[in-house]
């Protein structure tokens, strides 16, 4: 407590806001890591012009999440300034009355029956990803996941083939706008800066929306639900004009592909590492599968599928750190004063790894979600597993992102092994979500 009973700031680092920008542009993992390490569950920390606290315990993500949702905004600099990527912004940056319409929509084009159109749509592009990785030659195995995840998505969403290229070019571009939200003229940088090249995506997402428009087209892709929701009463919320659709698709196309890549990376590096994982997700496919290919109706029917892609998101989550959340007004977290305007982050690789929430925490062991399941045990505090974030703000894709993990797990366990060239494990981008190459050697099934 400060004198007089105010609440104090939280404790970190004072000062050191280039050493602090170093390390969160360089060695972000370590940085929060150190953080948490040396001040807490929650610390204070200053970047050039920012004020920041970063938060590492369940209870306490609970509060910034969802206990006091309402008072932290998405940080979100692009909704208030001219933005010439997406002038109208899209669900993750939004907040209070247009998030939630937005939500509502977008929760309806994930109801059950549309997720099992759309896992027919991936289970049949995990099949080309299988077919492209030819045995007996090695391979950079994160392009070919891109590709496999960015065909997907594209069929999924607009319900046609799009060229992966522009899509991930752009998708690079809104990366390193969020690393120049960090810099003190990053602003500035972004403002002069060219127009992305978005004629190519245009073209495929305005021709989306006019297909979602004719009734004799089927309705199965994503965006054409988007368009009739409103009519067909699914939804009491639309968007304003076409400009406004085109951003939200043009965000979940650009800004999906990397968090389900690094994923599927990071999870043939551990199954590699642990033979006797592999052997044992291998039988619990051909058991099942008895040779035919995954279809919807197996989602339900593989559990260690299912434990081995939440274990590899448990020890790598699609970010180290979730977005940042900016404070709207003076708050009291964990009994220490917020100032209005501080970035709040939710440290989730810390959380995902703390030893005393989880038994053997830095072990690959997705033994851990089969014993749990079976027991009825919670297997770790409410909160510290949260890879695809929590309260009103949790990701909207998540049921899809499970389907692309888990068709192309289960294509792979069923045709191959895929051997990395180096014990190494993938390496993260510096913004803490992409990968580097992983060259892995193809093999046939024994």
């Amino acid at each position: 407590m400060k004198p007089g009973g105010s609440p104090a700031l939280p404790p970190g680092p004072r000062g050191g806001r280039l050493r602090n920008l170093y390390r969160r542009l360089f060695h972000y993992a370590e940085f929060m890591d150190e953080l948490h390490a040396e001040y807490g569950d929650i610390v204070w920390f200053e970047l050039p012009l920012l004020k920041c606290c970063a938060v590492f315990d369940a209870e306490l993500a609970q509060e910034v999440l969802v206990a006091q949702s309402p008072s932290f905004a998405p940080w979100a600099l692009g909704g208030r300034e001219p933005n010439k990527l997406m002038e109208h912004g899209c669900l993750p940056v939004h907040h209070g009355e247009e998030h939630r319409w937005r939500a509502e929509l977008m929760k309806s084009a994930f109801a059950e029956d549309r997720l099992h159109a759309y896992a027919d749509v991936i289970a049949g592009h995990s099949l080309e990803l299988c077919e492209r990785l030819q045995p007996d030659h090695v391979v950079d195995l994160r392009p070919e996941v891109e590709r496999y995840v960015w065909d997907a998505l594209a069929r999924v969403i607009l319900g046609r083939h799009v060229d992966s290229k522009d899509g991930l070019h752009i998708g690079r571009l809104l990366k390193a706008a969020d690393l120049l939200d960090l810099l003190p003229l990053g602003q500035l940088l972004k403002k002069l800066g060219p127009r992305p090249p978005t004629a190519v995506l245009d073209e495929a997402i305005y021709g989306a929306i006019r297909q979602g428009r004719d009734r004799v087209h089927d309705g199965r892709d994503l965006v054409s639900h988007l368009v009739r929701a409103a009519d067909e009463g699914l939804s009491r919320w639309s968007y304003d004009n076409e400009r406004a659709l085109r951003d939200e698709v043009i965000a979940f196309l650009c800004a999906f592909t990397d968090a389900p890549t690094a994923t599927l990376c990071f999870a043939v590096h551990h199954l590699a590492r642990h033979p006797a994982v592999r052997e044992r997700l291998e039988r619990e496919v051909a058991d099942v599968l008895g040779g035919r290919p995954a279809a919807p109706r197996d989602l339900d029917r593989l559990p260690y599928v299912h434990a081995v892609f939440k274990e590899t998101l448990r020890l790598e989550p699609p970010a180290y750190v979730m977005r940042a959340k900016e404070a709207l007004e003076d708050r009291v977290v964990g009994g220490y004063r917020i100032p209005r305007g501080t970035l709040m982050f939710v440290g989730m690789r810390v959380l995902h790894r703390r030893s005393d929430y989880w038994e053997d925490a830095g072990e690959f062991r997705p033994e851990r979600w089969i014993e749990a399941s079976g027991s009825g045990r919670v297997a770790c505090p409410a909160h510290a597993y949260i890879p695809f974030g929590s309260g009103p703000h949790s990701c909207a894709g998540s049921d899809l992102a499970t389907m692309l993990l888990f068709f192309a797990l289960a294509a792979v366990a069923q045709r191959l092994r895929l051997e990395p060239t180096s014990s190494r494990p993938p390496q993260r981008e510096n913004i803490g979500v992409g990968v580097d190459r992983l060259l892995v050697a193809v093999r046939k099934l024994p």
